[in-house]
């Protein structure tokens, strides 16, 4: 009875090993195709939110966020501060949001957003919080909003520890920047509007990087290959030390050039 229970057993853990194989995987969420998603929802959202504040304290502001645009407001900081704010046409949700984050960070807090979440916090203290992780080099698909979170920035041609050199001087202190040199990634924590901003100087520093090197083929019909090689090493070389120096080009280089100039003659039979 015992060996009977075992064989069943084994044979249940096998016949479900054999359907969780079979079960296709579940597809890794494409963050490009969310986040047009949601710029598409956002602008399909009703407008019906009206923006009046006169010196109001902090605390009711979100009060009015969370009871107006449906969101659920954490706050894990010192509130304090009043908000001046007014909008002359009625905003969408994600539009009120957008504002009061802005003014939020000019008082000292970061607001970390996940989906109708929102937790306040000191702006020194956001970057060191579990926040969201994004990943993507596209400027177009960061929202301009002061949410902070964490961007995975891929760098194709440039070099991510020297684009670290180049990028931190332009952002906040309350921001961080780092290089991961095994898959030349950027990673920046700051807000979502000084992310956008830093992925377009990326952007631009990478592209014009990659237009100055191309490769060429030119076969040779006279000359050989590994003569002519060394030949025009020679002579950039020597151009690029007499550029430094301000001088001409070395006489190393001419004379190699004119010798193989000559043997290519004589093979012409010229």
């Amino acid at each position: 009875m015992k060996t009977s229970l075992l064989t069943l057993l084994a044979f249940a853990l096998t016949a479900a090993n054999g359907l969780a194989q079979d079960r296709p995987s579940r597809p890794a969420p494409d963050n490009a195709a969310t986040a047009a998603a949601t710029a598409v929802a956002a602008t399909n959202a009703p407008a019906n939110i009206k923006l009046n504040f006169q010196d109001t304290p902090i605390d009711s502001v979100l009060e009015y966020l969370a009871k107006e645009a449906g969101f659920t407001v954490i706050k894990e900081a010192d509130i304090s501060g009043n908000i001046k704010a007014f909008s002359a046409k009625p905003l969408t949700r994600e539009q009120a949001y957008d504002v009061i984050t802005t003014l939020l960070y000019g008082k000292g807090y970061a607001t970390i957003r996940n989906g109708d979440i929102i937790t306040v916090v000191s702006a020194s203290d956001a970057k060191r919080r579990p926040i969201p992780i994004k990943q993507g080099a596209n400027p177009n698909m960061i929202p301009p909003n002061d949410t902070m979170v964490t961007q995975i920035i891929p760098v194709r041609y440039a070099n991510a520890q020297a684009l670290v050199q180049n990028l931190q001087p332009l952002m906040d202190e309350d921001a961080s920047i780092s290089a991961n040199e095994s898959s030349n990634a950027l990673l920046i924590t700051d807000t979502q509007v000084n992310i956008r901003r830093m992925v377009q100087i990326v952007q631009a520093l990478d592209t014009s990087i990659s237009g100055i090197t191309a490769m060429r083929v030119y076969p040779l019909r006279n000359a050989s290959a590994t003569e002519a090689a060394s030949v025009l090493n020679q002579v950039f070389n020597g151009q690029t030390s007499s550029t430094a120096g301000r001088g001409s080009p070395s006489s190393s280089g001419r004379s190699s050039m004119a010798d193989m100039i000559s043997r290519m003659r004589s093979r012409m039979g010229r």
